[in-house]
């Protein structure tokens, strides 16, 4: 997947540095009706950015325009400064409000297999340090049909303490969970981006994050 996402035109003197990611006049339209426009951020290191808005604002179309996934008609998005040496190190994080979790698999094959397809193949043994952690070891075995909403979110969200990637971006995150895996998130998400990383995340629920940057897509 290309993670420099341009289409139309947008002219800038201003070139975005390494590990800076650059959104510059970003417009989005669905069935006709224009959901943003007009949107510019350059996030550096270290950055946390809070996206709010009503529901139908667009913000799940916003986070998948940034993870490639949509098109925009209007503006672009660059990531890296448009390098991608390693597309294992470059490539987004996107964990969407869908889990992906088959069914019929266990949480350690669903997280095996999800990690295989993102280039960054990860050793059993950690899946499993990692699945204790976030209180879930005696299901790691058991079919994710079997399992509740916040359990299977906690599968997904595993994915944040094994990834290579340096750009976050997710959509609802904190979904079904309870306080505590929502402290567990907050202190994973805080802890990824005071060693550089970068989360472009959308939640109605609280995390507790301290001071972070918002775009509001209501007023975009």
């Amino acid at each position: 997947m290309n993670f420099l996402v341009k289409q139309g035109s947008f002219d800038s003197d201003v070139a975005p540095a390494a590990g800076w990611l650059a959104i510059r006049g970003l417009g989005v339209q669905r069935g006709g009706r224009t959901l943003f426009s007009g949107i510019d951020r350059h996030l550096r290191p270290g950055s946390l950015l809070h996206v709010q808005g009503a529901n139908g604002a667009g913000k799940t179309t916003f986070l998948e325009t940034i993870a490639g996934l949509v098109l925009p008609p209007a503006g672009c998005v660059e990531w890296q400064a448009g390098r991608y040496a390693s597309p294992i190190e470059e490539a987004p994080c996107y964990i969407g409000h869908d889990n992906a979790l088959h069914a019929a698999l266990t949480p350690i094959e669903n997280l095996s297999w999800l990690m295989r397809l993102a280039g960054q193949p990860v050793a059993t043994a950690l899946l499993c340090d990692v699945l204790a952690e976030l209180g879930l070891s005696r299901l790691r075995r058991r079919r994710c049909a079997r399992l509740s909403a916040g359990q299977k979110r906690r599968v997904s969200l595993a994915r944040l303490w094994v990834t290579e990637a340096r750009l976050w971006l997710l959509d609802e995150p904190a979904a079904g969970l309870d306080t505590v895996a929502r402290d567990q998130l907050a202190a994973r998400v805080a802890a990824h981006a005071a060693a550089g990383g970068i989360v472009v995340y959308s939640t109605h629920e609280p995390l507790a994050l301290g001071e972070v940057d918002v775009l509001d897509l209501d007023q975009c």
